[in-house]
């Protein structure tokens, strides 16, 4: 096998990891931010260091990608948490998220990355 098809494998490979998880979680296609937060996620496991700030950092080269606004990610990202909040990922998430209150984007993002590398690790 050439290079490029052992990379190309192991892009496919981790994609569909991701998006297996996603949908343990509830995290179908039906959410507009399915896909903002499938990049955002890989983005985060692909990056050794831990951003800081999304809206400055991610949300804007997003938009780019997808011809939105930052606000609109971020809106989409916000509705996607609410609605599976209300429908019980909460209880899913019940080992890695001990507070009450809904997570913020931010802390959402990174409660996923650390339920996807459950398993890895």
């Amino acid at each position: 096998m050439y290079k490029n098809e052992l990379k190309y494998n192991e892009i496919c490979t981790k994609n569909y990891y991701l998006r297996k998880k996603f949908s343990d979680l509830g995290i179908t296609k039906k959410y507009t931010g399915y896909y903002f937060l499938l990049d955002i996620v890989d983005e985060i496991l692909n990056k050794s260091r831990k951003i800081k700030c999304f809206s400055k950092e991610i949300y804007p080269e997003l938009a780019l990608k997808y011809n939105k606004n930052d606000c609109t990610i971020e809106r989409d990202i916000r509705n996607v948490i609410a609605r599976l909040w209300d429908n019980g990922l909460k209880e899913k998430l019940n080992s890695l998220w001990i507070n009450e209150d809904k997570p913020t984007c931010c802390q959402f993002i990174y409660l996923i990355r650390n339920y996807v590398l459950i398993d890895i690790a």
